[in-house]
């Protein structure tokens, strides 16, 4: 009994108090009685419209920030990739890395060229494991140290793409915003160089005409220097200190035979390149020195195969000769 009265009460107040029809329809801003039109009740506040992505990429979430949408291009696909990877919620330290390189401003090529010398070594070997031995300066946060060690791999990386070619870059100026060690710099570039040289053939200049050039002028001015010293050393002597020759002139960041680079220095200031002849001779004489060649034979060789702007690096030569015999004295 109980139920059929409060279904008969919910009844009554349900219909119309006007013609008694329970029968309702929906307008614009009340709920209408279908048979009189009478207004019964005020509809709830409209949301509003709420448009949805209609592009959605996959991986990408639905939170604030800009993306990409579909396009056959793939370098802007991989700027995307790349720009998702630095963006998304739990970012790792590679994904750390990249978006250092991208906050970096240093143009969207270098950027993604940088993030493929990362990505690359990162395959052959985990670098998240490696980014303890760089601690940051003394007294720093934890956060501070961990940015850091970030920068340092986005400035090596940078670094390394740059070293071969003749470009201005702000990569400089990052190193001395970022407050970077140069030891620290170097440690990872060499370890980075280490891992993708073999991976990345674009990154050298190994096979550009210029490079080739200077890597014949100066091997031919290493043989005339050895031919030289044949005559007056003899064979054994002069093509060892030739072949010693060569791994000084590689160390100087030379080419001198086909496959060689040459490494343009890490140095934001402008600079007067050596000339082949140049580089020869100092290389030749200084590993004469390193076999203990007296002061005399490279004087005479300088005489006989003589270079136009050499004479102040012999005379420096021949002057260290001499006090390293008044130490001996002494």
């Amino acid at each position: 009994m109980t139920s059929n009265n409060n279904e008969n009460k919910r009844e009554k107040t349900d219909r119309c108090p006007e013609c008694g029809s329970n029968k309702t329809e929906l307008g614009n801003t009340h709920e209408h009685c279908s048979d009189c039109g009478l207004e019964r009740r005020p509809l709830g506040l409209d949301p509003g419209f709420v448009p949805a992505n209609p592009n959605p990429g996959v991986g990408i979430d639905e939170g604030l920030g800009g993306f990409m949408g579909p396009t056959n291009d793939k370098f802007y696909r991989r700027l995307d990739r790349l720009h998702r990877r630095a963006t998304h919620d739990e970012p790792d330290f590679i994904d750390g890395i990249i978006r250092e390189l991208r906050d970096s401003m240093v143009g969207r090529v270098a950027f993604a060229a940088a993030c493929d010398i990362i990505e690359a070594a990162n395959a052959k070997e985990n670098l998240g494991r490696k980014r303890h031995s760089m601690r940051g300066s003394p007294g720093t946060s934890s956060d501070d140290d961990k940015q850091y060690r970030l920068r340092i791999y986005a400035a090596a990386a940078l670094l390394l793409l740059f070293q071969y070619r003749r470009q201005e870059t702000r990569v400089h100026s990052l190193i001395v915003e970022w407050s970077l060690d140069k030891n620290d710099l170097i440690k990872v570039k060499k370890m980075l160089w280490v891992l993708v040289r073999s991976e990345l053939s674009w990154l050298t200049n190994a096979d550009e005409d210029d490079v080739r050039a200077r890597a014949q002028d100066i091997s031919l001015r290493l043989t005339i220097y050895r031919d030289h010293l044949v005559a007056m050393e003899g064979r054994v002597t002069a093509f060892t200190i030739h072949k010693t020759a060569i791994e000084i002139v590689r160390q100087m960041g030379e080419p001198v035979t086909d496959g060689d680079v040459q490494i343009h220095s890490d140095n934001s200031e402008p600079s007067t390149e050596w000339p082949p002849g140049a580089v020869a001779g100092r290389a030749f004489f200084e590993a004469m020195m390193q076999h203990s060649l007296p002061i005399e034979c490279i004087r005479e060789l300088h005489t006989v195969a003589h270079f136009y702007n050499l004479d102040s690096f012999v005379d420096r030569l021949s002057s260290q000769h001499s006090d390293d015999d008044v130490e001996e004295e002494a």
